[in-house]
Parts: structure tokens; C-alpha cells; sequence
């Protein structure tokens, strides 16, 4: 045999034994197929979480986008950062379109400065101060909704977001509800 083909040596007793470097490459390869083992089991693992997470988000936006109020969040600043598909019942536009200060398109302009202060001492107090606000809705005037929410803090008590919700005067729930 050739010295590229030869991948044995022979000992001084004259028996042959597996060559040092391809035992040591054997031991590698052994050892990255493991490795690449645990990662594959990591892989799937990580998989079926995030499918139960999407699973919980769908289930958690299907309860609250059933729910005849309209519940939001919003940042420090005031902005708002989630709103339910109640939103979209009411005003007939997409939630996206009252994200950040685009609710305010949508709140009776003698309401807005009156809802931003309100907000703004909960989000600094983390107590809710009841508001009263009306929103455009397609067809109808306006609708008039109470507010109130609850401050998120974290362990050491700073402020995360502000949950908030509005709930319609009992003539005007009907606009909110499921249809069937």
C-alpha cells in the first residue's frame, strides 16, 4: 500500500494497529454527532414551545377579541402599543390605526386633552383615575365609553405599560359584540 492509503502501522510485535490520528478522528466524529444530537433535540424542543406559545396567543386574542370592551395597553409615553378587535367592531378600521397617538383621530376632539392627562397621572401614579371619552363610530355620532386601567410594574416596581379598558354605556354594547 502507499503511505496516503495506509491508515495502520505496524507495532514492533508485528501486529497491526488502528493509526492514533484516525482514532482521534473517529473520537471527533463520535463526538459531533452527539453534539449535533443534543442540538437536534434542543431544535425540536424550542419548536414545540413557540407552536404552544402561538397556540396561547391565539387562544388569549380570540377570548379578548370577543370581549364587549375595548382593551389596550400603552407605553410611558402615553402611546398605545396593543388594542383588541373590539376596536375594529366600533370604528371600522384595523387596530393599527389607533397604535401610538392615532386614537386621538378617533376621540372627540373636547375629550383628548382630558383622556392624555388622565393618562398620563396613572401611567406617573400607577392609581387609576376613571375618564370619560367618546369615540367615533361609523354611522353614529360618537359612542361614549368609561376608562380605567391598571400600571404593570416590574419586581422593583417601575413602570412597564398601562392596561386599560373601555367599557361602552349599556345602550351602546351592542355595537361591540361578536357577531355569531
Amino acid at each position: 500500500m502507499d503511505r496516503e492509503t495506509d491508515f495502520s502501522r505496524n507495532t514492533s510485535s508485528g501486529v497491526e494497529e488502528p493509526d492514533f490520528a484516525l482514532s482521534a478522528l473517529d473520537h471527533i466524529r463520535v463526538r459531533s454527532e452527539a453534539a449535533l444530537a443534543r442540538k437536534d433535540i434542543e431544535l425540536r424542543r424550542l419548536r414545540a414551545e413557540i407552536e404552544c406559545l402561538q397556540i396561547i396567543k391565539q387562544r388569549f386574542e380570540s377570548i379578548v377579541d370577543t370581549v364587549p370592551c375595548v382593551i389596550f395597553a400603552c407605553n410611558a409615553k402615553g402611546e398605545v402599543t396593543y388594542i383588541n378587535g373590539s376596536f375594529t367592531r366600533l370604528t371600522g378600521c384595523p387596530p393599527e390605526d389607533a397604535l401610538e397617538g392615532g386614537w386621538q383621530t378617533f376621540t372627540h376632539p373636547d375629550d383628548v386633552a382630558q383622556v392624555k392627562d388622565a393618562l398620563a397621572l396613572a401611567v406617573q401614579t400607577g392609581v387609576a383615575r376613571g375618564a370619560t371619552m367618546r369615540i367615533r363610530a361609523p354611522g353614529k355620532a360618537y359612542v361614549t365609553f368609561g376608562a380605567t386601567g391598571a400600571a404593570v410594574r416590574d419586581s422593583q416596581g417601575k413602570f412597564l405599560e398601562w392596561y386599560g379598558v373601555l367599557i361602552p354605556q349599556p345602550d351602546d354594547i351592542h355595537l361591540l359584540t361578536v357577531e355569531p
